[in-house]
């Protein structure tokens, strides 16, 4: 299943959302995003001038994981046009039997077992 069917990151535009860290704590790993919401979220505003999407502050939480496994890391970092700092997208984020199979120029993990949870913190 594609994370757009998980009802709570199903008004989220993850691909084209980026990943500003990652975090791995006991059994939770946490992605700080600029999440872009769709215009179905509550919290949607129509784009700042210059913006395609309207992004804001994602905590994208996996907590209570029973495991959590790096198949693939590369935390390099890209500047983009403002000086900002961040690491790419979340290409591929599908839940199969149990578990969250994460991607994106960061790595491939898969989260097994536990809850996800988006929260907007700005």
């Amino acid at each position: 299943m594609n994370y757009s069917e998980i009802l709570s990151l199903s008004n989220f535009y993850l691909e084209d959302s980026y990943v500003l860290s990652i975090d791995e704590l006991a059994r939770s790993l946490i992605f700080e995003l600029e999440a872009v919401l769709t215009k179905n979220h509550p919290q949607y505003e129509e784009p700042k001038n210059g913006e395609q999407y309207c992004y804001r502050k994602v905590l994208l939480r996996f907590f209570s994981a029973d495991s959590i496994e790096w198949l693939d890391s590369s935390f390099i970092g890209f500047i983009d046009s403002t000086g900002d700092l961040d690491y790419g997208n979340i290409d591929s984020f599908v839940s199969d039997d149990g578990a969250y199979i994460l991607s994106g120029d960061w790595g491939r993990v898969i989260i097994r077992g536990g809850e996800v949870e988006a929260v907007i913190t700005d």
